[in-house]
């Protein structure tokens, strides 16, 4: 199966830029980020971002919301730099993002309705908070690398994160 072409290589670079960030901004540990996943590790994906969240301190609750703005972040900064918008729960190369995304708003607002509603809040809170010059900075450095090396070490994320908004 053919992978994605130029343009959507750089799209899915943003893409897993926006995971690998935004998890590292809310203090996530990312271990790598790759546009080529093994093809033998779970189900069928673009790309891929490993991030390793740390309990001490959070409450179940607090760690939901972060995860859920991770899982988010994916498709926002992908819409952000192509300059469109797309439903997060009908486009297909999101399935899997928009699935989390429930599963996560579920333990926080466990009503249907509600649940819609905590999504698009926080797509709106990420959309604000991509949209500030040194966030999105950071961002595209990490998409940048990403298109050269096709993977990184999540090490990159955190030294990009540091050098634009500081420790």
């Amino acid at each position: 199966m053919a992978g994605p072409d130029a343009d959507g290589m750089t799209s899915l670079a943003y893409h897993e830029a926006g995971h690998a960030v935004v998890a590292a901004w809310l203090g996530a540990e990312v271990l790598f980020v790759t546009l080529e996943p093994d093809p033998d590790d779970g189900p069928r994906r673009d790309g891929d971002a490993a991030i390793r969240w740390h309990h001490r301190g959070s409450t179940p609750q607090e760690l939901a919301l972060r995860e859920l703005m991770a899982v988010l972040a994916g498709p926002v900064c992908e819409m952000i730099h192509e300059g469109v918008e797309r439903p997060l729960d009908r486009w297909s190369p999101w399935a899997a993002d928009w699935q989390l995304a429930v599963e996560l708003a579920d333990r926080l607002v466990p009503s249907p309705g509600r649940i819609e509603r905590l999504i698009e809040t926080t797509v709106w809170q990420l959309r604000a908070l991509a949209e500030r010059q040194a966030f999105w900075q950071v961002i595209a450095e990490v998409a940048d690398l990403l298109e050269a090396h096709q993977s990184i070490e999540g090490e990159s994320v955190h030294e990009s994160l540091g050098r634009w908004l500081g420790d």
